[in-house]
């Protein structure tokens, strides 16, 4: 028996430009080019700010509290009275 199903319906992968003009910043020191996302991603990165916070746990036996760095900007963390991460002031 033949499959009468068409594949035209599905969508083709496409690459995400983006993440491309990071990683070619990134990896080979190329800028992204103006106006672009790639480019704001990568101003915001310099900036040291981001729109969303990743925190990851980088905490040691050593430490008094939970402390982390934002996976996307770099900003140090730590864990607030409210139970949520909370970017530390510059000293």
């Amino acid at each position: 028996m033949r499959w009468c199903g068409r594949a035209s319906g599905l969508a083709r992968p496409r690459a995400n430009q983006t993440t491309i003009g990071v990683l070619e910043h990134n990896l080979l020191g190329i800028p992204p080019e103006p106006g672009t996302a790639a480019a704001l991603v990568v101003a915001f990165r310099r900036a040291g700010t981001c729109l969303t916070h990743r925190p990851l746990d980088v905490t040691t036996a050593s430490d008094a509290q939970r402390i982390a760095r934002c996976a996307s900007c770099g900003n140090r963390m730590h864990l607030g009275d409210a139970g949520e991460w909370v970017v530390t002031a510059a000293s």
